[in-house]
């Protein structure tokens, strides 16, 4: 029979099993996992040496058949095998000439951020991402938002909501003021702290989970700290510079997010030749920006940005394709939020309104975790603790009550 091995403590119990002498389990786990990890527009030589040397300890790499002579020209790179042979492969690249170097030195960080675990402190919380799967309650002060718009428009109303997510499991609440749906119009600063600051004070001495602030506007993250929000989720990735310093000089997490265009014509300028490449690269270059300009690792959290500047219908959907290759995010060592609930790209689906899909969202977000996702942000919290309690309890061997 064919025998999956879902994670590294799966595989040491197998071998531990099997008699395995006891020396030899860490030898033999890394052989158990085979990964793939690509290159792009690498010269022929680097490319030849790279498949020589994945060969040799019986992996491969693919490359162009235009990069051997007398073609000679650049090629992506897609090497192929076990951790075992990818490590050993990185160690000897890494005593290769400058170029190479590198690569090796990107594999060996690659396969460490695969497995990464990662503490995290959101307000006064300690958040241990890999461990289990946290849950993100969206509260939208907004008469316009595309599930709950006015719903919570009302202060009274939002503070309610806020105790019965933190009863339901929330693990944090998200906050926002401005509806970020595709199409929607911009309000100012000014509008947007009326909305959101009332119920964060309101709310901020009545529930003991963090608060986070759903906004790309400075000041209105700024104020939003100072009233007791404990995070920013900015969909711009810290696109505005002042952003970056509100976050660096009150020391809070933050969220950045891949989104394509604005929210008012995003799906309009849409496309993409690999849409996880694309996302991939964004999101690297974003991080090393934000930690170029001071802000630490630890408090950085990513978000491929479901539904926004994302292809659906049509016979394409980016949507899908990004959740099926999530797990390609991991190598950017950083933990993934993942905004599914409700969105567009399910009703396209399921041909379902959408007050009918909470069903396709608690599917989606459970391939999600499955592929890697350590936060989900949802409307519906009770149903999506539960989902996400037995997909931990799968894909995490986590049988602890939580």
């Amino acid at each position: 029979m064919i025998r999956k091995i879902r994670n590294l403590e799966e595989g040491r119990k197998m071998l531990e099993k099997i008699g395995v002498y006891s020396e030899a389990v860490d030898i033999m786990l890394p052989k158990m996992f085979n990964h793939n990890i690509k290159f792009s527009d690498l010269p022929p030589q680097d490319a030849i040496i790279i498949k020589q040397e994945m060969l040799s300890v019986g992996g491969d790499a693919a490359i162009s058949e235009k990069t051997l002579p007398p073609f000679s020209e650049k090629t992506d790179v897609l090497i192929m095998g076990n951790e075992k042979q990818l490590r050993r492969v990185a160690r000897k690249l890494r005593m290769q000439y400058n170029r190479l170097a590198m690569i090796g030195e990107e594999m060996e960080r690659l396969m460490s951020n695969l497995r990464k675990k990662q503490e995290m402190k959101i307000g006064g919380r300690r958040f241990l991402f890999g461990e289990r799967t946290y849950i993100m309650g969206i509260l939208n002060v907004t008469p316009d938002s595309f599930y709950d718009g006015g719903k919570f428009f009302d202060a009274e109303a939002a503070v309610k909501r806020a105790k019965e997510m933190e009863k339901e499991g929330a693990d944090i609440i998200d906050i926002g003021g401005e509806s970020t749906r595709p199409f929607s119009k911009r309000i100012d600063a000014m509008e947007e702290m009326k909305r959101v600051i009332p119920v964060i004070e309101a709310i901020r001495d009545d529930i003991s989970i963090p608060i986070s602030i759903d906004t790309y506007k400075p000041e209105v993250a700024e104020r939003a700290i100072e009233a007791g929000a404990n995070m920013v989720n900015d969909i711009t990735a810290l696109g505005n510079e002042r952003m970056l310093e509100v976050v660096r000089e009150y020391e809070v997490p933050v969220c950045m997010m891949h989104m394509k265009g604005r929210p008012e014509n995003m799906q309009k300028i849409a496309h993409y030749e690999d849409v996880m490449e694309e996302i991939y690269r964004f999101l690297k270059e974003r991080i090393e920006y934000a930690l170029e300009n001071g802000i630490e690792e630890n408090r950085i959290i990513i978000d491929p940005g479901i539904g926004f500047g994302k292809r659906t219908g049509e016979g394409i959907e980016d949507n899908c394709e990004i959740i099926g290759r999530l797990e390609e995010l991991k190598g950017l060592g950083r933990p993934i939020l993942m905004g599914i609930s409700r969105k567009t790209f399910i009703g396209n689906i399921t041909s379902m309104p959408v007050e009918k899909r909470l069903e396709g969202s608690l599917g989606a977000e459970a391939i999600a975790i499955a592929n890697g996702a350590d936060i989900i942000r949802c409307h519906d919290v009770m149903a999506t603790k539960k989902m996400a309690m037995v997909v931990d309890a799968i894909v995490r061997n986590n049988f602890i009550q939580q």
